[in-house]
């Protein structure tokens, strides 16, 4: 995939690789790019090198979806958990579980798995946050019913033709994906405004290179690199202020400098 011919076709004389970006993937409304941008295997970050004289900074949104959930449905136990640098270790003494139980948990009843050890942890989510657990199950089943649903910021996820035929069985994957696209989508939305508003306030001589999934990565002079990485989290606080507003919880962003994509990891 990331052969000779990949390079002949997207890696320019000038040596940069430039791929043709879309605001929005599917219903999830995740940015996506051509050209291989999305899914670089690790072995070719040491290649992603800064342009001379700057340095890459670069900033990975922390258990984003989590603390989305609690964002968008409004649990305020979930929101105390998200007070935390890590959600996931109030989640697990709340539920009586190690950490790492508690993270496939979670994950878990946002991607609607109910069987193995997500499953049994299931009822504990479903007594320690009942009003995030409640919002996901509502989205299931407007997905089965084939009801129109709408993100937190209001767009539409066209579910309307996933109603079964009369007398069929109702189509599971349409309720897990439901319950999934009201958090990634909701995500995806916040992303988005964090990514501009860190465009808007950049300083001179720098530029956002790359949005990966829930990271951005800015080439910067490298004497502005500091000034980058406060930008990077202001950004984040002063997005979440109003796009939050009222929840109570907390966004957080793991920054980094390096000269490479690799060495800023």
């Amino acid at each position: 995939t990331f052969g000779y011919r990949w390079l002949d076709e997207h890696v320019s004389t000038d040596g940069r690789l430039r791929g043709t970006w879309s605001g929005s993937d599917g219903a999830a409304g995740r940015m996506t790019a051509t050209a291989g941008l999305h899914n670089l295997p690790a072995d070719l970050r040491p290649a992603i090198v800064a342009t001379f004289g700057h340095t890459f900074v670069r900033a990975d949104l922390g258990q984003i979806e989590p603390r989305v959930l609690a964002a968008v449905s409004g649990d305020p136990a979930l929101a105390r958990a998200a007070a935390e640098d890590d959600m996931y270790a109030p989640v697990a003494a709340q539920l009586g579980c190690d950490r790492p139980t508690a993270k496939v948990a979670v994950l878990a009843a946002m991607y609607g798995q109910t069987s193995g050890t997500a499953g049994a942890a299931l009822a504990d989510l479903d007594r320690a946050y009942p009003v995030a657990m409640a919002y996901l199950r509502a989205a299931e089943q407007a997905g089965l019913r084939g009801t129109d649903l709408r993100t937190y910021g209001g767009r539409l996820l066209r579910l309307s033709g996933a109603a079964p035929a009369p007398g069929a069985e109702r189509p599971i994957g349409h309720g897990r994906f439901a319950r999934n696209a009201v958090v990634q989508g909701a995500a995806a939305e916040l992303f988005k405004a964090w990514a501009a508003t860190v465009r808007a306030g950049l300083p001179e001589g720098a530029e956002v290179v790359l949005c990966l999934h829930d990271e951005l990565l800015l080439q910067v002079p490298e004497a502005a690199a500091d000034d980058a990485a406060h930008l990077l989290r202001d950004a984040l606080q002063g997005t979440a202020r109003w796009w939050a507003a009222g929840s109570q919880v907390r966004f957080v962003a793991e920054v980094s400098t390096g000269p490479s994509w690799a060495g800023a990891h």
